[in-house]
């Protein structure tokens, strides 16, 4: 167990599963105390149950991060327990494939209220006590999407909610920049994680794999480095750190 960020109180969005649930855990093995957020109580409680079987700190944090209530709830609620929030990672999302009888337009407004509405009230909420504070760590996990779009209808939405990252990221990082809060993005590309499994099955998945330049999938722990990196660096504030295999790398 690692002890850089002893005393230090991380709320992780989206964390009940896949690179959250990594970005979680390793907070949590660093020092930090974790929130464990997700909408559905049985994740929460399995990823923070992992977290203390492995020597860590968190506890759950239900709430549906669209909702501004609920939002102001769960940070209200974490800083009145522990009397600060020093680091959040905004990392829930929705994603493809479009529920059954679910219409496109209410599907694009879906998934920008989770992946990126969603994201901007919990930095809004959680930046009024890194003031008091003067300290604070926003990281926002972004994708290789953001940057090179996709096609399919049902991934458009997507990849605008995570490009629209990119402009509220440097945006916290004006409104931290002479208080020690620096606000960052990760841009993963292909990640191997138990939701793709579930999705696709192994073979699909080694498909996709090999389309990586590395000729291998990314692995949740790997974006979890890039997280804790940004969390230790106090000179880094409205830029993005790439995890993709060579994705953007020019070969001849």
């Amino acid at each position: 167990m690692e002890t850089e960020l002893n005393g230090k109180i991380a709320l992780v969005t989206g964390a009940g599963q896949g690179i959250c649930r990594a970005i979680a855990t390793a907070l949590a093995a660093h020092g930090a105390m974790v929130a464990v957020n997700d909408v559905k109580r049985e994740k929460t409680d399995k990823v923070v149950a992992e977290i203390a079987a492995a020597g860590g700190k968190a506890v759950a944090a239900c709430a549906d991060v669209s909702r501004s209530d609920e939002v102001e709830r769960m940070i209200g609620g974490i800083v009145k327990q522990f009397g600060r929030l020093d680091i959040l990672v905004n990392g829930a999302r929705v994603e493809p494939p479009r529920p059954a009888g679910m219409s496109p337009a209410d599907w694009w407004d879906r998934v920008l209220d989770v992946d990126l509405k969603g994201a901007w009230l919990c930095s809004m909420a959680a930046i009024e006590s890194m003031k008091r504070q003067k300290y604070g760590r926003i990281i926002n996990v972004s994708s290789i999407q953001a940057y090179t779009g996709n096609a399919e209808e049902e991934w458009m939405a997507y990849s605008c909610a995570k490009a629209g990252m990119g402009g509220l990221t440097r945006s916290l990082a004006q409104v931290g920049l002479k208080l020690d809060i620096t606000a960052n993005s990760i841009a993963p590309d292909y990640i191997e994680t138990e939701v793709m499994e579930a999705r696709w099955g192994r073979e699909k998945m080694l498909e996709y794999a090999a389309g990586v330049p590395m000729g291998r999938a990314g692995k949740p722990e790997e974006v979890a480095e890039a997280a804790l990196f940004l969390v230790k660096s106090g000179f880094i504030t409205g830029d993005t750190i790439f995890i993709t295999g060579g994705r953007f790398v020019i070969s001849k």
